[in-house]
């Protein structure tokens, strides 16, 4: 990630890997507040990407 805004995100890849519409990108977060004061449900996907539970913020 070179860069982020917002809700946009901006990557940078290594020549020869191609991202596309649907890949999954994982990121940690430095502090929870970061992403729980800016999201009411955040979704819980597993390994196959499939959505299994969601998270309700309370901020």
């Amino acid at each position: 990630m070179t860069r982020l805004n917002d809700h946009h995100t901006y990557l940078e890849v290594a020549d020869g890997f191609e991202v596309v519409p649907g890949d999954l990108v994982r990121f940690g977060i430095s502090h929870p507040c970061t992403a729980f004061d800016k999201w009411r449900d955040l979704p819980v996907v597993d390994e196959e990407r499939r959505v299994v539970d969601v998270l309700h913020t309370y901020f």
